[in-house]
């Protein structure tokens, strides 16, 4: 099998496939974090209140966003697997008909998103001095929520497809323009109104709506592998249920995690400043090191869906073998590292404080070996995603946030220390981050084992060629 565009997923050396596929998986979220960074940077010279604007916001777009990325995994496990059955109108159908739900959904969610602004703003306990930029700024985003979402289905849709090039590729060209728009939008450059927050929101709206724009247009010249015709937009009610199917625990899992680490920041800002301050930079460095590691998933999910729709049951199972090493390899030198020397990546961070430094070190002891079986975790959720068997991916993702990690980081800074009157008490966040982990790992491990996930979701006719 060749393809004009895609990579041949179906034949070949499968570390090689994995690492080609991937890598730009890795890069396009380095290329994410430039939109944030972004903001970040030129907001900054506004001052504090107009920083905390995206900041606070991001979580509340996050959770809607979450919804709608729910079902664009869908379309990467039905898009892969009737490509690999060789079923390329099938192919075509479910791009269009995702197309027109997310778009339906995110205009949905533009209404809902008004109407409740200040509740959710005031759920996030805003503080009064940054309310009115948050507002401002939230509002924008939400507004523009339509001109993102088809650039989400254009990537999952190729990904599975088995070309993550041209997303990448797109997004590129889009955070330059972002990086550019910015200052100008912000501070009212060469003789553009001075917008402030709102133009921080307006700049990430329109270089999102331009991604969107050159994904649709791909979509109906055909020049990326989907081609897409009016005919295609119109509503497959035999497919629709399977869209439903596979896309509704996603979402919800997706969704109702964000949810959970919404009550999870909460507890986390009852300890003051020093221990947010290290949570952050937690964060960072681990959202850092994964970006590798969730290539790698990324393109096991691609690789399994189409090896399934081929009926070719041992490559796909060899794809989460061969993923699981390659992340091995990836993850554990950089934990290691990240454990040793804990204390000068906080330093770097935050250079002069003490305080800081002190609980960063305890931090990455505990949370960087965590990190591994999160990685791990990442690998088979995409083996299962492939497969189109998505509720071992919801109940694992809800069961992370909810049933272990806020119960566990509250039983150990609350109940076995003394919470908030001693920020040491603050190692039960780590702990707890470790334990979540390591559960939601082995929660994961025990249904992969069982086996049942290798099999298509589109109906065809299994027999084992093992």
């Amino acid at each position: 099998m060749t393809k004009e565009n895609g990579i041949n997923l179906l034949e070949g050396n499968l570390y090689k496939t994995i690492l080609k596929l991937g890598y730009p998986m890795a890069i396009a979220s380095v290329v994410q974090m430039l939109y944030n960074l972004a903001d970040a940077f030129w907001l900054g010279k506004l001052g504090r209140e107009a920083l905390a604007a995206p900041i606070i916001s991001f979580n509340i777009i996050f959770f809607i966003i979450s919804l709608g990325m729910g079902f664009s995994i869908a379309g990467t496990t039905l898009v892969s697997q009737y490509t690999g059955s060789g079923e390329k109108e099938k192919a075509n159908k479910v791009a269009g008909n995702l197309l027109l739900y997310l778009i339906f959904f995110s205009v949905f969610f533009v209404f809902v998103g008004l109407f409740f602004d200040k509740v959710f703003l005031n759920f996030l306990a805003t503080p009064e001095d940054t309310f009115d930029l948050t507002l401002s700024y939230y509002r924008v985003m939400v507004i523009g929520m339509p001109l993102a979402f088809p650039f989400f289905v254009y990537q999952s849709v190729m990904n599975g497809y088995g070309d993550t090039m041209s997303p990448l590729k797109i997004q590129i060209i889009s955070a330059a323009i972002n990086l550019i728009l910015d200052p100008i939008l912000i501070f009212g450059w060469f003789g553009f109104p001075c917008l402030g927050v709102k133009g921080a929101a307006l700049t990430t709206i329109i270089t999102r709506g331009i991604a969107s724009f050159v994904g649709i247009y791909y979509f109906f010249s055909g020049t990326k592998g989907i081609k897409l015709n009016l005919k295609h937009l119109k509503p497959d009610f035999k497919l629709t249920p399977l869209i439903f199917k596979i896309g509704f625990p996603s979402s919800i899992g997706m969704s109702g995690a964000s949810l959970g680490f919404l009550v999870l920041i909460g507890i986390v800002n009852k300890f003051g400043t020093p221990v947010i301050s290290a949570y952050g930079i937690a964060n960072r460095v681990v959202h850092l090191f994964m970006m590798p590691a969730l290539g790698i998933s990324s393109a096991v999910s691609a690789i399994v869906g189409q090896n399934l729709g081929a009926n070719n049951l041992r490559r796909a199972k060899d794809a989460v073998k061969k993923g699981v090493y390659l992340i091995l390899v990836v993850i554990v030198p950089s934990m290691i590292l990240t454990a040793l020397f804990g204390e000068y990546i906080t330093i770097f961070f935050i250079p002069k404080d003490p305080l800081v430094h002190q609980i960063g070190t305890i931090m990455f002891y505990i949370v960087s070996p965590s990190v591994i079986f999160f990685a791990l975790t990442s690998v088979f959720n995409s083996a299962f995603q492939g497969a189109g068997f998505t509720v071992p991916v919801m109940a694992t993702n809800l069961a992370r946030i909810w049933v272990f990690r806020i119960p566990l980081v509250y039983f150990f800074s609350f109940i076995l220390l003394n919470g908030t009157k001693d920020i040491n008490s603050s190692v039960g966040i780590w702990g707890g981050m470790f334990f979540s982990n390591l559960f939601a790992f082995l929660m994961i491990l025990v249904w992969y084992l069982k086996g049942n996930w290798v099999k298509s979701r589109i109906n065809i006719k299994s027999t084992s060629n093992e």
